[in-house]
């Protein structure tokens, strides 16, 4: 059975990480399958903080899941022969199980070469001599029988495939070969299995779970080529495709761990001490504890039961969190800029928005001239109109925004007056409500969009 992967948005944040495990204990809970926990990007200090103190392991880092070759292989037993086999048991294999290509491996299961049938029945016609032979078959039959795997076996001029290499290219070398079946390895030469041209007949999609994100330009790579099974999240509705209806639940709370909560206490669903503390470090990152203009009743509310089931006292658990967040001496300005960077598109246009959650913003704002000059590289290099770098002060509730871009004077449309690239928004937490709204708008009126 091939797994589903539950995962949420490029950049990883507490909310779409926790959401993510938590997500994928809820599925195995009340459906048949196999759930994987996944990150869509590098999980950062404060997510493996949370983390470590709660007792979870890191997700799976799974930054592309377009099809590769991997997908391909059917779950079935892998035969194969090694290469101290006689003729005589190989004989007895490919007609017990009517192979046509039968792998040969070590004792370690690393693949090292191929014998078909079709170079069985080559060996035995050319020892015939074109038929002058005839006579002695039974004696050339013997002689072929004592042979070995290992002295007819082909080790030169294979095709095979790394499992993580694309479809697409699979098909092309299928498409330009003649050979039936094609061995598949891993990067340390493991034999996983064969494919043919009938599994890109076959060929099933990546299953997929989205949380905390339905745009394709938060979506981790090769999104297009999976099959979205459902989407947990709390923003905008966004530009994503699926091939069938799903299930979308979509709300405007404050944290995705929020809807992930709910359903356990809706169904009842036992929660541990540990993924209760889990989704209220989501709802705490994601409403700034509470503090942030897209905290709802709902929030709170759930973050009670979750504060009851964990013993973590909000406050501070969620100062204890902040404080492990972004400590600008363990970052590059190009890391400090990156890590929470969300792209948003309106029509052809697209602009980009980054967040530093902090509890001191001081550290950062000295080097305002170096992450200015990395924030305009950012949009020379991604063609972006303009880039913004929200530093949040979430116990000041207020925030410096940095403003860099060929059109960064439309942020001055949006909020008025900016001083040497930056403009101080008190009251400002939010980039989701309080920040993107307000652009977008400004981008509509600019280019009629």
């Amino acid at each position: 059975m091939k797994p589903v992967y539950v995962i949420g948005h490029k950049n990883p944040d507490v909310d779409s990480v926790a959401a993510a495990i938590s997500y994928k204990v809820y599925k195995q809970s009340t459906d048949k399958g196999i759930y994987i926990a996944a990150a869509a990007g590098e999980i950062t200090h404060d997510i493996s903080f949370i983390l470590d103190t709660l007792g979870f392991e890191a997700p799976l880092v799974l930054k592309n899941v377009g099809t590769t070759v991997e997908d391909l292989l059917e779950e079935k037993d892998i035969l194969y022969v090694t290469t101290d086999m006689t003729l005589v048991e190989l004989g007895n294999l490919v007609r017990k199980h009517d192979l046509k290509t039968i792998p040969v491996l070590d004792n370690k299961h690393r693949f090292l070469g191929l014998i078909t049938v079709g170079d069985l029945a080559m060996i035995f016609m050319d020892s015939l001599g074109g038929g002058r032979e005839i006579d002695r078959s039974p004696e050339i039959l013997r002689g072929i029988f004592n042979q070995k795997v290992a002295d007819i076996m082909k080790t030169r001029d294979l095709i095979l495939f790394e499992k993580d290499e694309s479809v697409d290219e699979a098909r092309k070398h299928m498409l330009a070969s003649r050979y039936r079946n094609y061995p598949v390895v891993d990067e340390k030469n493991n034999f996983l299995g064969m494919i043919s041209r009938y599994n890109l007949l076959q060929m099933k999609r990546k299953q997929v779970i989205l949380v905390d994100h339905n745009e394709k330009k938060q979506a981790v790579d090769g999104i297009e080529d999976t099959e979205i099974l459902e989407i947990i999240d709390h923003h905008r509705v966004g530009d994503l495709q699926t091939i069938s209806p799903i299930y979308f639940h979509n709300e405007p709370v404050g944290s995705t761990c929020t809807l992930v909560a709910e359903k356990f206490l809706y169904k009842r669903i036992y929660i541990t001490k540990e993924i209760a503390g889990l989704l209220l470090s989501g709802i705490l990152s994601d409403t700034m504890i509470f503090k942030s203009p897209t905290t709802t009743g709902k929030d709170v509310s759930i973050a009670k039961e979750l504060e009851t089931v964990s013993g973590l006292d909000p406050r501070v658990w969620g100062r204890t969190i902040f404080e492990q967040m972004n400590n600008p001496d363990d970052h590059t300005d190009y890391e400090l800029i990156s890590e929470d960077l969300k792209e948003y598109v309106s029509g052809e246009e697209v602009f980009a928005i980054s967040q530093i959650e902090t509890i001191d913003n001081s550290k950062i704002l000295e080097r305002r001239d170096s992450l200015m000059q990395v924030m305009n590289e950012i949009c020379q290099k991604r063609g972006y109109l303009f880039l913004g770098l929200m530093i949040t002060n979430v116990f000041e509730e207020e925030t410096e925004l940095l403003v860099a871009g060929e059109k960064s004077g439309l942020v001055e449309k949006a909020f008025g007056t900016t001083s040497e690239g930056s403009v101080f928004l008190k009251g400002i937490m939010s980039r989701k409500k309080q920040v993107v709204p307000a652009l977008y708008e400004v981008i509509r009126k600019e280019y009629m969009v």
